[in-house]
């Protein structure tokens, strides 16, 4: 190899740009809007759990009266350690959609 031969052509190596961060506040404000949603239906299906326990204990009868209490304050106690926990958001939305299952179902049966 002399001086005389050209070099090989070379093709520079692409240039890496970062990512585009398009959406940063849309992405924001869904997430505030998910968090306000969680937290009130946290808050109403406590609130409902313990309409619940107290709908059991005015009914006049032990058996809705235990499972009133047991599932209205079960329920509203799992709700508050979902948070006080700081359990991951799909645990929390599966509590919250389990305990309201649970409300419901109690109320369908006592009214049916």
């Amino acid at each position: 190899m002399s001086g005389d031969q050209p070099a090989e052509d070379v093709a520079p190596e692409p240039s890496r740009t970062p990512p585009r961060r398009r959406g940063a506040i849309p992405a924001a404000l869904a997430s505030l809007a998910e968090g306000f949603v969680r937290d009130s239906l946290i808050i109403g299906t406590s609130t409902l759990a313990l309409v619940v326990a107290v709908g059991g204990l005015l009914s006049g009868s032990a058996g809705p009266a235990i499972t009133g209490v047991v599932g209205g304050v079960g329920g509203a106690v799992l709700l508050v350690a979902t948070v006080a926990r700081h359990w991951p958001v799909g645990r929390q939305w599966l509590a919250i959609v389990a305990v309201l299952a649970v409300q419901v179902g109690l109320i369908a049966v006592w009214t049916g």
